[in-house]
């Protein structure tokens, strides 16, 4: 791998050497990371998405129940 961006290389040459790991290991797990962040992003947002498709087909009525105090009690235990 060739880093051409300077504070790029002296940021991974740093990690790596506090780590003691190599320059390719810091930047998979840079990579790793990003890539579990983005693939969380993307399931917030289906499941959003998910969410407000399923409001939208409920009655007026469903929507202004107030789900907490029809689940929960005064103490916030399951009913």
């Amino acid at each position: 791998m060739n880093i051409k961006n300077a504070e790029a290389y002296a940021i991974a040459a740093e990690l790596a050497e506090l780590g003691g790991v190599s320059m390719t290991q810091v930047v998979l797990e840079a990579l790793r990371k990003q890539q579990r962040e983005l693939g969380r992003e993307a399931k917030i947002a289906q499941v959003m998405a998910l969410c407000r498709d399923t409001a939208a087909r409920m009655s007026p009525t469903m929507r202004a129940i107030d789900h907490g105090a029809f689940l929960y009690d005064e103490r916030g235990l399951p009913k």
